[in-house]
């Protein structure tokens, strides 16, 4: 789908992208990561209990009622990790009997809940264009507006989030807000930097060109605390956090390599379709 064509549609829609699964649908849309998945519980108490136990959400949480999602019981949460915040929303419906129909919203950023109502009924209706879908076998991905030729040897990691063994990893969402494209970048660096996955080394700041657009941007030294005899190879991660507009919209993109991934000393197949580092 052209960037004209996009035109048409709400950013809430012309910027989504989902991937089917057997038991459950995903989309990445304005900064909120989103799920469809059925359960076959009742659409009641002890149903939603079970929806609660299902995705870690506290017993203590109330299933509110908003006249805006008719019929719908929602179940909200607030995880703070660091200087991140994340929030996630579960709408609840029946799915027929004996069935509860679970849509859940979750972003690094402020919510909007035009967004979430948008996109909420767009999934109830079955009126997403067909076109946001990719499939899970990678061949051409579509990156913010155009398409990227990557083949059959990289995987999908997550939705938009992209990775080709020894040649680097991308994550992305596009929005039409750079407010909220910074809040989810500034999210990222907080979560990176707490996971206890690693320790950071250094971060500095650094020139590059993306998608031939200058701009500054975090590049992290990380060193990841598995050994890297057990790692089978390097266990320093360098990663790039980018805030940026693109075509007409904005992102927010977190890539990253191994330093011993192919073209390290400068940057990976992967990095290379999007960026190039200035001199």
């Amino acid at each position: 789908m052209t960037f004209a064509q996009n035109n048409q549609v709400s950013p809430t829609i012309a910027y989504a992208q989902g991937i089917v699964q057997t038991n459950a649908t995903f989309f990445d849309t304005e900064g909120y990561n989103v799920f469809l998945q059925v359960f076959e519980y009742n659409f009641d108490e002890k149903g939603i209990n079970k929806v609660k136990k299902k995705f870690s959400i506290p017993k203590e949480t109330i299933a509110n009622e908003d006249t805006e999602f008719p019929n719908a019981k929602i179940l909200l949460t607030l995880d703070t990790n660091g200087e991140s915040k994340t929030h996630s929303i579960y709408y609840l419906i029946s799915g027929g009997q004996g069935k509860i129909k679970v849509i859940g919203f979750s972003t690094l950023a402020d919510r909007v809940k035009t967004i979430e109502r948008e996109f909420y009924e767009a999934i109830l209706s079955n009126s997403l264009p067909k076109n946001i879908y990719t499939p899970m076998q990678v061949d051409t991905i579509q990156f913010a507006g155009r398409g990227i030729n990557l083949g059959p040897a990289c995987l999908w990691r997550g939705i938009r989030n992209i990775q080709c063994p020894d040649k680097g990893q991308m994550s992305w969402t596009e929005l039409s807000s750079l407010d909220r494209a910074k809040q989810i970048t500034a999210g990222q660096k907080a979560n990176n930097a707490n996971l206890k996955m690693g320790k950071v080394l250094e971060d500095t700041e650094v020139d590059i060109l993306f998608e031939g657009q200058p701009t500054k941007v975090l590049k992290r030294k990380l060193k990841i605390t598995i050994p890297q005899f057990i790692m089978g190879g390097s266990n320093i991660l360098i990663i790039y956090y980018v805030t940026t507009e693109v075509r007409g919209r904005y992102v927010s993109c977190v890539l990253s390599h191994y330093t011993d991934d192919i073209g390290a000393k400068k940057l990976p197949p992967l990095l290379k379709e999007v960026m190039e580092l200035k001199e």
